[in-house]
């Protein structure tokens, strides 16, 4: 009998009433609180390396007591954004609240079961993150975690404080109403003649944290004037979400400054704070209006974007977006018409001279072994193992990589580690005191870009998009975009800070190898190829007996269709940015076509740059057969290749229900290796014994312990990347450029 009143008390105690009425009314809210859990548990985001902005918080480069207390900050105004949005929403239900002093704290206190479980789930998961993937010492992670719970009680205590004053302002201005006690009394203690619907049967509250008290019985009370003393507690608890959005603003406008860079995590929790709070106001003014009405702001706003009323489409930094008339026209007929078979041949001897000038620079008695180089995509990952092993590589041969490199080209992250290496190669050359084998360097390309691109994504792309910047006439959305490429030129010393024109010399005197920056047009699945030499013989297959009276062009180079929109001014990090614009992490850029086209991730084409390389190839397949002694084909790829997911062997329902629609998606790498293998296999037809294809892949110690493919590593995963080199294949792969080099 007693074990059966203590269930019922405590089922209709005020903490399990609200924990249940959040699962019963307004379940939206209760969204933000599964993203959060989820991502700091390697859920949600797990693969874009979300976990890492909650767990391993970066400001100003780096995860120290101020970081963590900044992301205790943020977390606690998300906290307090919950509390004072439900309080907003709910406290109607509970109306004896308002016969206690500080309701508002007395409702945080009671509500308390959901943040207070995110924040030990937060601290407990930092403790495992910081120990086994950062590798920090025990002071180390208590210094973090007192620097989260400093910033989450000092925005708590704060909020407390706030409401405080805000009580006694409310007591004041009911005195001032109704003068004596006797009026008081009159007006409260008149019943009311409408039963209040909404009202929860409560039976016991924590009235402080070590002390239950039952909930008063209110029936005597006038409605009309709890209502009226709930809503000024809410009128003070909307002020909070007001200032919220003004911290928001100022934070978007000083983002230029790297002190208001705040870790990225803190910006996502602000901005789910701030939601949350205009959410709860939405609802609680419009009611049952809500829906209607954000139907009619969501055809508004698509109308406003559809007549660009609105326009915050990312463009390349660098292009002319201006002359409209002049764009050029994309569409089949106009690309055939463009990219004429003339236009092929004038660019294939312009390609080819530069070929001869590399030829010149060895002995005319012996001939030097062609050199060329394909990355992969992976974000950070890649970026840091294609730098590894570029410099491992050049250490062996004294040098003399990149002079035996005729062209470097594939996808996203890949790219970004090979640009940076040749770009320190060419300073190098121009006499520059540059140790090309440096380890900073590594350490440089494997910096943090993930923070810079959410914390622009939460503040600049939602709060403020409206904001721009100016290069010569040209104005560009300060988007997430912008910020990935301020952090990398930041990261690498502003080396890559450059554009497209800077190359075209060195280039065609040979003393770089050609690069070339891989896109995918989104409209078509067209390849943009964007280089500062002409090579439109890479836009179409060249056909040995022509079959058919047209050509046709699968790709188009980037520097000849937009020569009138000033192509060669393109920032080198906006071409290495659009090989790399992994889907929703970085935004797709327009471009000044007719009609506009985007371009997105190298990778959906082509993630090793294989197909790029192979047209190469085989364009220049005799010169090539003639003046060397054969082609060294390298590829490096940070995934293992031939790789098989361990295979189910039982299915569940969701595995019948979704493995159908991402059947492509899970299996997008391991198709092109096979359909890229019997491309090459073609290949070394065209060079009888003198075709070597030699791969480095990047393959963890521990097969569940590889690095994410994100923008962010963690410090084990840099000790990971850099020892995969030492592994037997990859030893195996440097013994065999060695020899194939003497």
């Amino acid at each position: 009998m007693k074990l059966k009143l203590l269930l019922i008390k405590t089922y209709y105690s005020f903490p399990i009433q609200l924990l249940l009425l959040h699962f019963r009314k307004y379940q939206v809210l209760l969204i933000f609180w599964i993203i959060l859990f989820s991502t700091i548990n390697g859920g949600f985001a797990k693969v874009f390396g979300g976990d890492a902005l909650f767990l391993a918080p970066e400001y100003l480069g780096k995860v120290n007591f101020y970081s963590t207390t900044i992301l205790g900050l943020a977390t606690g105004m998300f906290i307090m954004s919950w509390q004072i949005t439900t309080f907003i929403l709910h406290t109607g239900r509970f109306k004896f609240l308002a016969t206690t002093s500080q309701p508002f704290f007395r409702y945080c206190l009671n509500n308390s079961i959901i943040p207070l479980a995110f924040a030990i789930c937060l601290l407990y998961r930092m403790w495992s993150y910081q120990r086994h993937e950062q590798l920090s010492s025990v002071p180390e992670i208590l210094l973090l975690g007192e620097g989260y719970i400093c910033g989450l009680l000092f925005i708590i205590f704060f909020c407390f404080f706030y409401f405080f004053n805000a009580d006694k302002n409310i007591g004041r201005r009911l005195e001032r109403r109704f003068g004596n006690p006797r009026n008081f009394l009159r007006t409260i203690l008149k019943p009311t003649q409408e039963p209040d619907e909404n009202a929860l049967p409560v039976h016991n509250y924590f009235s402080t944290p070590w002390r239950i008290r039952r909930a008063r019985n209110v029936d005597h009370y006038n409605k009309h004037y709890l209502d009226s003393i709930l809503k000024q507690h809410h009128f003070a608890a909307m002020i909070t979400v007001g200032c919220a959005l003004i911290f928001l603003v100022i934070l978007a406008y000083m983002m230029d400054y790297d002190v208001f860079r705040i870790p990225a995590g803190a910006s996502v929790l602000i901005f789910f704070a701030f939601l949350i709070g205009v959410a709860g106001a939405y609802s609680y003014m419009l009611q049952t209006w809500s829906i209607p009405v954000l139907l009619v702001i969501l055809f508004g706003l698509n109308w406003m974007v559809e007549h660009n009323w609105v326009d915050n489409r990312n463009k390349a930094y660098g292009l002319n977006y201006r002359q409209k008339k002049e764009r050029p026209e994309y569409s089949v007929g106009a690309l055939q018409t463009f990219f004429t078979r003339e236009k092929s041949e004038a660019d294939k001897a312009q390609t080819l001279e530069i070929l001869k000038t590399w030829r010149s620079q060895f002995p005319a008695d012996k001939k030097p072994r062609l050199i060329v180089m394909n990355f992969s995509g992976g974000g950070s990952r890649s970026a840091t193992w294609s730098l590894n092993v570029l410099q491992r590589l050049d250490s062996l041969l004294h040098g003399q990589l990149l002079k035996h490199t005729v062209l470097m080209t594939g996808a996203s992250g890949g790219m970004m580690g090979a640009s940076y290496f040749r770009e320190l190669y060419y300073r190098q050359q121009s006499g520059q005191p540059i140790r090309l084998w440096d380890s900073i360097y590594a350490e440089r390309i494997s910096r943090d870009l993930l923070n810079s691109v959410f914390s622009a994504m939460a503040v600049n792309d939602f709060i403020t998009p409206w904001r721009s910047f100016r290069e010569g006439n040209n104005h560009y959305a300060k988007d997430r975009g912008y910020a990935f490429e301020m952090q990398l030129n930041q990261n690498t010393d502003s080396v890559l800070n450059k554009q497209l024109k800077d190359y075209r010399e060195p280039e065609r005197q040979a003393r770089i190898p050609m690069l070339i920056w891989n896109a995918t047009i989104n409209a078509d699945g067209r390849r943009l190829m964007i280089s500062p030499q002409p090579i439109s013989y890479l836009c179409s297959p060249q056909y040995l007996y022509p079959t058919r009276q047209v050509r046709d062009i699968d790709g188009v180079d980037f520097g000849q269709y937009f020569a009138a929109q000033d192509a060669m001014d393109l920032r080198v990090t906006s071409a290495i940015r659009m090989c790399a614009t992994f889907p929703y992490v970085l935004p797709n850029a327009f471009l000044p076509s007719s009609p506009i086209v985007d371009v997105m991730d190298a990778g959906i084409r082509d993630n090793f740059g294989q197909q790029t390389s192979l047209r190469y190839l085989y364009t220049f397949s005799k010169w090539i057969n003639e003046n060397t002694s054969g082609v060294v084909y390298l590829q490096i790829r940070d995934t293992r290749k031939n790789d098989i997911s361990p295979i189910k062997k039982t299915k569940d329902l969701g595995d019948l229900l979704f493995e159908p629609l991402f059947t492509m998606q899970q299996h997008w790498s391991a198709m092109q290796d096979f359909d890229q293998d019997d491309l090459l296999n073609y290949m070394e037809g065209y060079f009888p014994d003198k075709f070597h294809r030699i791969i480095f892949q990047y393959v963890p110690q521990q097969q569940d312990k590889g690095a994410a493919l994100s923008w962010h590593l963690t410090s084990r995963e840099k000790l990971d990347i850099a020892h995969a080199l030492d592994n037997p294949a990859n030893q195996s792969a440097l013994e065999y450029v060695l020899k194939l080099m003497k």
